[in-house]
This record gives C-alpha cells, sequence and structure tokens, in this order.
C-alpha cells in the first residue's frame, strides 16, 4: 500500500522543483527517508507546501548538486494548490494524525535526512485528488477540565486540570459528538516526557523565566486565558509543542566542542543543550543568502522599517554562516560563550576614542598617588573594534599555527598575555639551548627547592634566607619566579630576549609550572616553539619604541595578539587563509545596531578603508594615540542595522556605502501567518499588509511596520496592547498632529478629532460574538464590519 511523506526542498535549487527530481546519490541515503515508488510525498519548500508529487522511480540523472553522483530519485506531479499552503495550516489539516514529524521535523533542521512519513486519517481523500483541500483545518485549545471550549469535529484539546496544580491530565478530541484520548498526540507527549518530568504550566514557567523568554511570554498567555475564560485557543500547534508538550528542555549536560582536525586533542568543554540540533530552527534556508552576502563582503548592513527584525536577524545570520561555511550547527549562545561576537550601539556621542583606541587616566593605583601628592597617568586604551581585533588575531595565530602542525597551539586564546623572557646569562647560551631542545622556558633561582604550590610571599622568603643580610632585597627575582610559577597561564606567548631591541624566538606555554631537579634551569614551563628567526627580530617599534630590559621576565603590554600574528608570518595569501579557515580558524562578529546614528567618518576615521575585504591584513595604518600600525584580520566580520525611518539609507556617509553590502529586510508577513496567522477574528499578516500599504501612499515605504510588532500576539488582549501602546504610537509619530492622515490610515474608530485616542472594547456584547476592537481592526483591511 502506498505511504504518504513530506519531502523538504531547498528553495535555491529550484530545478530539482522545476523538474521534479532529488539528488541524494544512491537509494539506500538516509536522504530518501525509505520512499519507494508509488509512495505520494507533499513538497515543502520556505515552510510552504506547493505539491503534491508520486514517487516514479529511483535513477540516474547529471546534476549539480551530486556532481560526482548521478543518483536521484523521480517524480510525477499529481496535484499543484494554486496557493501555497503554509505549513502551520497543513499541519492542523484533519487529514494527518499529529507526530514528532509533523509537529518537529516539518519546521526544524534535519541534517542527513529529507523526506519523512505521515500517518493519514480516514479523511485523508487517498487517490481522490479533486477533494484533496486544506481550507478546513482542525482547532487546537489548551483548556481547563471543568470549562471546555465549544468544540467542533476533529477539535483537539490539552486538558489542564485547575489553576492551581496546572497540570496536563489529557489530551482530547472531540469525535462523533463526544470527547475522547487523542492517541497519537498523548504518545508524543508521554515520549518526550517521563514521568517525573511531566511539568505543570507553572512549574515550565518558573523554568522558563530567566532561560526562555519566547516560552515564558507563550506560557504567560496560556495562563492568563485560562483564568480569563477557560481556555486558550492554539494558532500554532507547533509553539503548542515547543512551549507546553515537550516539556522542560533537558538539564544542560557537558560535551566537548570538538572542531574538525582536533582529534586527539583536549577539546574545549562547554555546556549546551542535548537537543540542540534536534532543536535548530530551520532558518538556514532563509538566511543562507545573506551569510553567502557576508561571506562575499565582511561588511554587512541590514536596512528597513522598524520592526522587521534587523538585530533579530543578526543571529541567525550568524547562525547560518556558521553552519554554511563550517559545515555544523553551532547556536548562537555558543557563539556568544565562546566570546566571538559583540554587540555596540552607535549614537550621536560614540567616539572613535570608544571604536578603536583612546587615552584615558589610570583610574585606580594612580588616583591614590593623586591623593597623596603624585601625578594621574594616562595611557593608551583599545575600543570595541579593536579589541576584537585582538580577540580574532588570537584566533588566526592558533589556526594557522594548527595547521602547520604545531602541536600546543590549541591553548591560544583571545586572553592570551605577552610575556618578555630571558633564558639564561649574558655571553653563555647553555640555558638557551637546554630551553630550545626541551621545549620549555626556564629559570635557574633557588635551583635546590621545588617551588610548586609556593606563593610570592613564600618564595621572598625562600630568596631572603639564602642571601647575605647586606644583600640587595631579592623583589625582582621574586617577581620572576612568581610570575614563571603563578601567573603565566597555558596560551599565554613568550618572547625570548635577544638584545634591548630584538628577541630570538616566539613560544606558547602548554602547561604547568614543573621542577626539573637536576637541571642548570629546574623552574621550567613547557612551551610549544611557534616562530624561531634566523634573524633577530626587532620589535621596538610595535613595543612603542620601549627598549627591553634586562629582568629575566616581565609582561609587555605594548604588544598586541595582531603584532605576534605579523611576527610570526601569518600568511596574507588568500588561498592559504581559506585551507586555515577550513582547519581551525573561527569566524569574530561586530554587531554595530543603528549604525545610521553614528557620526561615520568621527567614529571610522581612517579605519574607513582597512574594512575593505581585499585590505584585511595587507594594508595597515598607524594608529594616532599608540603609533602603531594596525589592520584588521579577515576572519572579523561587521554587520551593521539601520532604521529607515530614523534616518534614510541615502544619507549614509558615502565611504560607508562603498565599502558595506547593504540587504533590504521588509516586513515579512509569511512569518506572521507561520507564527500565530489569526488572533480571534483578526487576521494578523492581512491587518499588516493593510496599513503598509496606507503608509507607503500616504509617506513612503521606509516608514512602513515591521513584522515584529505582532509576533508575540496569542491573544485579543495581546493584540490590543501592542496595538494601543506600539503599533498607534509609532504611527501618530509618524503623521504627527495631522490627524486627519492618521485617521486616513487607521480609520475613524481609534482617534477622537482631536487626536485623543479612543479605547475600544475587547469583549462582544452579548448580541454580538466579535468585539467592537475587532470589528474596527477587521475594517481596516476588509473595508466592511462583520
Amino acid at each position: 500500500m502506498s505511504k504518504v511523506y513530506f519531502g523538504k526542498f531547498d528553495s535555491r535549487r529550484p530545478h530539482q522543483i522545476q523538474e521534479k527530481y532529488y539528488a541524494a546519490g544512491a537509494k539506500e541515503s538516509t536522504w530518501y527517508g525509505g520512499i519507494e515508488p508509488g509512495d505520494f510525498v507533499f513538497v515543502v519548500t520556505n515552510a510552504n507546501v506547493i505539491a503534491l508529487w508520486k514517487v516514479r522511480e529511483y535513477g540516474h540523472k547529471v546534476n549539480p548538486i551530486n556532481p560526482s553522483d548521478t543518483g536521484v530519485v523521480f517524480f510525477e506531479e499529481i496535484k499543484r494548490f494554486p496557493h501555497p499552503v503554509p505549513v502551520v495550516q497543513f499541519i492542523k489539516s484533519p487529514y494527518f494524525n499529529l507526530d514528532l514529524n509533523l509537529l518537529n521535523k516539518i519546521n526544524k533542521a534535519t541534517p542527513g535526512h529529507g523526506f519523512f512519513p505521515i500517518e493519514t486519517t480516514s479523511a485523508f481523500p487517498m487517490e481522490n485528488w479533486d477533494q484533496l483541500s486544506f481550507a478546513s483545518v482542525r482547532r487546537y485549545y489548551v483548556t481547563l477540565s471543568s470549562q471546555l471550549p465549544s468544540v467542533a469535529e476533529n477539535d483537539i484539546m490539552v486538558v489542564i486540570d485547575n489553576l492551581v496544580t496546572s497540570r496536563i491530565v489529557g489530551i482530547l478530541e472531540w469525535k462523533n459528538g463526544q470527547s475522547q484520548p487523542y492517541a497519537s498526540l498523548q504518545k508524543l507527549y508521554e515520549d518526550k516526557n517521563s514521568v517525573n518530568e511531566r511539568y505543570t504550566l507553572l512549574q515550565l514557567l518558573e523554568f522558563a523565566e530567566e532561560e526562555a523568554p519566547n516560552k515564558r511570554n507563550y506560557l504567560k498567555s496560556v495562563l492568563n486565558e485560562l483564568e480569563k475564560q477557560g481556555y486558550f485557543v492554539v494558532d500554532n500547534p507547533i509553539r503548542l509543542y515547543d512551549n507546553v508538550l515537550v516539556g522542560r528542555r533537558k538539564t544542560p549536560i557537558s560535551k566537548p566542542n570538538m572542531e574538525v582536525g582536533t582529534e586527539g586533542k583536549t577539546p574545549i568543554t562547554h555546556t549546551v543543550e542535548s537537543s540542540d540540533i534536534e532543536d535548530a530552527p530551520e532558518l538556514f534556508e532563509q538566511y543562507r543568502a545573506y551569510a553567502e552576502l557576508l561571506d562575499f563582503n565582511p561588511n554587512l548592513i541590514l536596512y528597513g522599517p522598524p520592526g522587521t527584525g534587523k538585530t533579530f536577524a543578526t543571529k541567525n545570520i550568524i547562525e547560518a554562516f556558521e553552519y554554511t561555511f563550517r559545515k555544523r550547527y553551532i547556536p548562537f549562545v555558543q557563539v556568544e560563550r565562546e566570546e566571538r561576537v559583540r554587540f555596540i550601539t552607535f549614537h550621536q556621542s560614540y567616539s572613535y576614542e570608544e571604536f578603536i583606541e583612546g587615552i584615558r587616566p589610570q583610574l585606580e593605583e594612580d588616583m591614590k598617588q593623586d591623593e597623596a601628592g603624585g601625578e594621574i597617568r594616562y595611557r593608551v586604551e583599545p575600543g570595541v573594534l579593536k579589541k576584537m581585533v585582538e580577540d580574532a588575531s588570537a584566533q588566526i595565530i592558533k589556526a594557522e599555527s594548527e595547521s602547520s602542525g604545531i602541536s600546543g597551539a590549541e591553548f591560544i586564546h583571545s586572553g592570551s598575555r605577552v610575556w618578555k623572557v630571558s633564558l639564561g646569562r649574558r655571553n653563555s647560551d647553555h640555558i638557551y639551548n637546554q630551553c630550545k631542545a626541551g621545549k620549555q622556558i626556564a629559570v635557574d633561582f633557588l635551583d635546590h627547592i621545588d617551588l610548586t604550590d609556593k606563593s610570592y610571599d613564600e618564595i621572598y622568603s625562600l630568596l631572603e634566607n639564602e642571601r647575605d643580610d647586606g644583600a640587595q632585597k631579592p623583589t625582582m627575582d621574586a617577581n620572576t619566579l612568581d610570575t614563571l610559577i603563578n601567573q603565566m597561564e597555558r596560551g599565554d606567548i613568550v618572547f625570548v630576549y635577544d638584545g634591548p631591541r630584538t628577541i630570538r624566538d616566539i613560544g606558547v606555554i602548554t602547561g604547568d609550572y614543573a621542577y626539573r631537579k637536576g637541571h642548570v634551569a629546574p623552574h621550567v614551563r613547557p612551551v610549544a616553539w611557534l616562530k624561531e628567526f634566523t634573524d633577530p627580530a626587532d620589535i621596538y617599534d610595535m613595543n612603542g619604541g620601549v627598549s627591553l630590559t634586562l629582568k629575566t621576565i616581565y609582561e609587555l603590554p605594548r604588544i598586541q595578539m595582531s603584532d605576534v600574528q605579523k611576527l610570526i608570518g601569518i600568511s596574507n595569501d588568500i588561498n592559504k587563509t581559506v585551507k586555515t579557515q577550513q582547519h581551525q580558524q573561527k569566524p569574530y562578529y561586530l554587531i554595530i545596531d543603528e549604525i545610521n546614528r553614528g557620526n561615520i567618518s568621527k567614529i571610522f576615521g581612517e579605519l574607513i578603508t582597512l574594512i575593505e575585504k581585499d585590505k584585511r591584513q595587507t594594508v595597515s595604518t598607524i594608529l594616532p594615540y599608540s603609533k602603531k600600525p594596525f589592520s584588521l584580520p579577515r576572519n572579523l566580520y561587521i554587520i551593521g542595522t539601520m532604521n529607515t525611518s530614523d534616518r534614510s539609507i541615502a544619507m549614509l556617509d558615502t565611504a560607508l556605502r562603498r565599502r558595506f553590502v547593504f540587504a533590504e529586510m521588509e516586513p515579512d508577513y509569511a512569518v506572521i501567518e507561520q507564527n500565530t496567522a489569526k488572533v480571534g477574528s483578526v487576521e494578523l499578516a492581512s491587518l499588516l499588509r493593510s496599513l503598509n500599504e496606507k503608509i507607503s501612499e500616504k509617506l513612503d515605504r521606509d516608514h512602513r511596520i515591521g513584522h515584529a510588532y505582532l509576533m508575540d500576539v496569542l491573544t485579543i488582549d495581546d493584540l490590543f496592547k501592542s496595538w494601543y501602546y506600539k503599533i498607534l504610537p509609532l504611527i501618530a509619530e509618524y503623521f504627527y498632529n495631522d490627524v486627519a492622515a492618521i485617521q486616513s490610515v487607521v480609520g475613524t474608530k481609534f482617534f477622537e478629532k482631536s487626536g485623543s485616542m479612543r479605547f475600544l472594547s475587547t469583549q462582544p456584547s452579548d448580541k454580538d460574538t466579535v468585539s467592537d476592537f475587532e470589528k474596527a481592526l477587521l475594517t481596516l483591511y476588509k473595508g466592511i464590519e462583520d
């Protein structure tokens, strides 16, 4: 007997849909999901069902998807839907029994799988395709057991015992005039939640308060409606599944975050949800174009009217970029955890000094000196961009070193410090040669004592006791040993001293302090040598024109990771950079919100040239404060957002426009339809579309209203708040003091002639089933009162 599936087709490969085939290699591929000739497939693309196909046969076809494997499956079209059916409407059809595939797989990322079976009901018109229609849908409710709503045939109810305990006590279907257990959804609920993890709505809300704002808002709306009228109308079963039925996310567990090519090395451990990949939204297809644009030009600006989700989109673009170019799903929260992304907001007072670098007073120790009669000192402090450059440069050093086979480079991180180290005495290379051969740095003071776990004070006392009473205080030597033992960390960089201006080698610390008894210099830290110079390298200018001293170990705070990158000879060759990126290199992201509100010429200064893609790592400039050369790494990406209603894109700095690519984000009515298509009697997408058409006609398209204003709307009360306290004030601002213009957009029901708001009731009268508030909104896009 023929089976029914849905199949997910990539909109970026329209030829598969046009030519009715799917390319995934041999028949045994997991991508096919076991489909056989004669089976039926609903074609899903861009979260819409567009057609019903029948599997014709497996065969071969030369195709651009798998050029080396011609294996494909061919289909024939049974029915093309005149209007795409949103996935949310599709799964509400009484044709199907709800299961994990319909509630999760149809709307989530499913790497390695393209087709999923659907369990049909007796209502499904198998072979009678003329009768196939998705106009009729079953309704879903969350309801109190004591106050069931008015239901119709096939409607589904998730039953809550009461508001005090708020526990799910059953999932019912209305069938043949009575309620009965709805087995498929009840089984899914029980499978997803063990007996001791079937949390109440109140418990789920408590869990969601801090970590899951979307779930929190959903649960609050459910509880409010249960208290108000005894039931909550579910417009989107997927959101019901995600927020209520799937329960609380599993307890976070530690998983190794192993990158490609790091087998056998110490992994970076982080905390992730066990269901991260399962719950990854299938947004890659939607945002992949932006990710590819970011790869084309590392400077991207998203522009559009307010509420189009520009800032929200940056997170999804980053996830899509990571997935597209690193070949694995990495949630945005992990990118944040790895400190590879930074959010800033430009404003009229934002300055070059905040963005790149500036001179600032040392406020702690020097203020104390000033109170004692000393002077306040000033120093050059890096700004946001410069700090990110250093972090990204550290990642490049790490990736380049690892791709060159240098063991230990994996310890390099964004917080790595740079130290100057002298190995041995003047005119003697004995200790130096010992360290080079043993891959270590070493100190020979107190050579007869193991200093493991010794503090600075203990080291100082040991040195003091070893020396004559009249000898010089051992402060410098104590500092040296304390630095080696207690302050240096894995991943720190060491410069081996050669002379007042030059260094001999560069290494990275790979382990903790150890005492090697019997060695000339027994106090050691293991290192991996990143660079061994044939001729000593001059770092005088990099060090701010300051000569190196004879002190054995001290920090070089003026030396930055970008300087280290230049010294060890990181290649500027693009092909080698790409190879390195594929090996280990991670991208860094600077997100600049409201980029058009800042004075671009003032903030970027001479850096406006360096952000260009072909000038990354190849062209540098001398910064005015630190007097040091500065360039931008290839793995730093800048994403800006701008609100077109605030300031036209045409007014942006011309130099900025030449160096960024611009992507417009418009109000997305499909997102609303997929999220919450209808609240009460009001079709949210139709309402917003009507408003924007009028605003565009009266004003311009830059002042349209984005879909975000209606994304959290689940109930009439939610719509009331969003309408009166977000949308109407925005429109009133657009047409300030012009009441006639405002009324031409939102009608005469919401504003008095004086310009004061008129608040309409959300409660229907005894004679009506629709409230005055809903009627007024219906008028805006239907033209008549219902």
